[in-house]
């Protein structure tokens, strides 16, 4: 007698569950989250070409871990969201401490949040200051230049920035 009680209040109960969920109770992994500023390498002699670095060691500036080393001519980095900027230090190995080459590169930035959803909550979007690389430590020893390509940095399909080495 209990049984048939309670039968009917389970089935009530799990068919609102199943209709209380709503599309927006889900994050799902292709919602776009916050985006990192793509980076190009190009050729300073040619600047229309790219050039690839080789073996440069990327580090975040207080970090003991590298990030990445790059070998292409593109990559992402990641932006705090929690700063207005974010440094990076640029090192190329050598077979000597005395000759190894670094460039301590500090990414300037505005930040504006997007309302992505109920379950996503928000993600944070960027946009280059005018001087958006300064070099708190010393003067750049590989790079000659840079220029921003597109100052929002919203979604990772196109490069935000060219450093000509």
């Amino acid at each position: 007698m209990m049984k048939t009680k309670i039968a009917p209040f389970l089935l009530i109960l799990i068919y609102s569950i199943i209709v209380g969920c709503e599309k927006d109770d889900i994050c799902l992994i292709e919602t776009p989250s916050t985006p990192q500023l793509v980076v190009r390498l190009f050729d300073k002699d040619n600047r229309n070409e790219y050039k690839a670095a080789n073996n440069i060691i990327v580090y975040g500036v207080g970090n003991e871990d590298p990030l990445m080393t790059i070998n292409s001519d593109s990559l992402a980095l990641p932006l705090k969201v929690q700063s207005a900027f974010t440094q990076y230090a640029f090192v190329l190995p050598s077979s000597t401490v005395s000759s190894t080459v670094s460039d301590t590169l500090q990414f300037n930035y505005g930040r504006f949040d997007e309302y992505i959803n109920r379950a996503c909550g928000y993600r944070a979007n960027f946009t280059l200051n005018e001087n958006v690389i300064s070099y708190p430590i010393n003067a750049p020893l590989w790079i000659e230049s840079f220029e921003i390509l597109i100052d929002t940095v919203s979604n990772e399909q196109q490069a935000h920035l060219a450093i000509y080495h």
